[in-house]
């Protein structure tokens, strides 16, 4: 799956780009840099949540507990903005290795850092409220079959834009 396409013509590069007062073009450069970061970050969380279906099983368990598609639409929507649920997803994925990320994000754009900080949360939750659509779409959150589960790990294992998923550490110390 391509996400930054997705983001695009959802218009969650727009919605997030409102939400921050920034014109989209900058803010489409920082989701671009944090994206690989962030799919890098959901995959090590299905994987230390046990891999396969039951890692993505743990993953849209912790989407459901965080606000499921509502993540997304809070985004999306046209009111204040509480990031609170991204940071705290963000927490949950990267741990203390946040800045980690960032550091790597930066380095690859040109956009400020305390841009791609204050993109990160709201992105996490763009991304994470889609997932969690499209779980409770095929019934994933539930007794979902093997095929259907399938799919959304193929979703969280497959992106076009990300280069990161070889250079990425797989410690295991995020938590």
């Amino acid at each position: 799956m391509d996400w930054l396409a997705t983001l695009r013509r959802s218009g969650g590069i727009n919605a997030i780009a409102r939400h921050l007062g920034m014109a989209p073009v900058d803010a489409g450069a920082g989701i671009a840099a944090l994206l690989p970061a962030l799919i890098g970050g959901l995959r090590d969380y299905c994987g230390r949540s046990g891999g396969g279906h039951g890692g993505v099983r743990a993953l849209v368990a912790l989407l459901n507990e965080l606000g499921d598609g509502d993540l997304a639409a809070q985004v999306m929507g046209q009111g204040p903005l509480r990031t609170e649920p991204g940071d705290t997803l963000l927490n949950r994925l990267f741990g203390t290795s946040a800045a980690a990320e960032l550091d790597n994000a930066e380095h690859s754009t040109d956009v400020a850092r305390d841009v791609l900080e204050d993109l990160l949360p709201p992105l996490a939750m763009l991304v994470g409220g889609y997932i969690a659509a499209r779980a409770a779409g095929s019934g994933s959150q539930g007794n979902a079959s093997a095929s259907e589960i399938g799919g959304m790990l193929e979703t969280l294992q497959t992106h076009d834009d990300d280069r990161s998923g070889s250079q990425r550490k797989g410690d295991g110390s995020r938590s």
